[in-house]
């Protein structure tokens, strides 16, 4: 091909690997997200739409499986109320 232009040539590959470039780079900084929330126990991955949970492969010793499973967050008990300390009476 003579006559060709090399810098068009660069220009044209550095342009081609653009798109896959951000890919990757994409899916990394995801996946970093996604285990720095599975990390911390972050309860909002449950209902985020970017993460869907199929299956659960790894538990504590002695979990088991079941398939079909609706995820929910449990509600937590409140805590208890707390007493000032100059309240308390000594015997």
């Amino acid at each position: 091909m003579a006559g060709t232009n090399p810098v068009l040539g660069v220009v044209i590959g550095l342009i081609g690997l653009a798109f896959p470039l951000w890919l990757i780079i994409r899916a990394m900084r995801t996946s970093a997200a996604l285990e720095r929330r599975l990390r911390s126990n972050d309860p909002t991955l449950l209902d985020d739409e970017k993460f869907k949970i199929d299956r659960v492969t790894l538990g504590p010793a002695g979990t088991e499986l079941t398939e079909e499973v609706r995820f929910v967050v449990a509600p937590t008990a409140p805590a208890p109320p707390q007493v000032p300390l100059n309240e308390v009476k000594q015997w």
